[in-house]
């Protein structure tokens, strides 16, 4: 298997650069930092409560080429150009695994995901609030390894995503039901 290391080292570049500016507006962190390579997350980071106590996750993070369209569904087009509307975002089966894992340590795992559009949707993967019914086994083009591979997901419902605009105010929280989107 080729491994095509700058692939890999540009994307996670790129995905942590985007969270560290994510994080300077809203300052859900208190501090980041990224893990190493062939941990199973993408970062860690803390966060301490009004009542002092301290709050430790494990991020993983990806940067879509998908949009969040008027309705609240995401909407992008798959590799033979066939555009596609849905209400979930995939996360392979196997991160879900060891990051729900972590909790028994006390660490809560969260899925970053940075919109084509600007917006930014985050699962507390410990706390949804519908089981994901939705899964696929895709056969993917991974650039990173230069070969196709097979990958199971599995479909995290908008519903329990919070959700942030492009400047940075979360406008849905986890959970929420949706609303209309305010106007002006």
């Amino acid at each position: 298997m080729t491994k095509n290391e700058l692939f890999f080292s540009k994307t996670e570049k790129a995905d942590w650069e985007l969270l560290q500016a994510f994080n300077e507006h809203t300052h859900i962190f208190d501090e980041l930092q990224q893990t190493e390579d062939k941990y199973h997350t993408d970062g860690t980071g803390y966060t301490t409560t009004g009542i002092g106590e301290a709050r430790y996750w494990n991020i993983e993070l990806k940067n879509r080429n998908l949009i969040l369209l008027e309705d609240w569904r995401i909407s992008g087009c798959t590799d033979k150009g066939k555009e596609f509307v849905d209400d979930t975002l995939f996360i392979e089966s196997h991160k879900v695994a060891d990051m729900v894992l972590d909790t028994i340590n006390g660490v809560e795992p969260i899925y970053v995901n940075f919109l084509a559009n600007g917006y930014t949707a985050i699962f507390n993967l410990s706390k949804l609030t519908m089981r994901p019914k939705k899964t696929a086994t895709m056969n993917i083009k991974s650039k990173g390894y230069n070969k196709f591979e097979v990958s199971k997901r599995q479909g995290l419902y908008l519903k329990d995503a919070a959700i942030w605009d492009n400047n940075y105010r979360l406008i849905k929280r986890a959970g929420d039901d949706f609303r209309q989107r305010a106007t002006g």
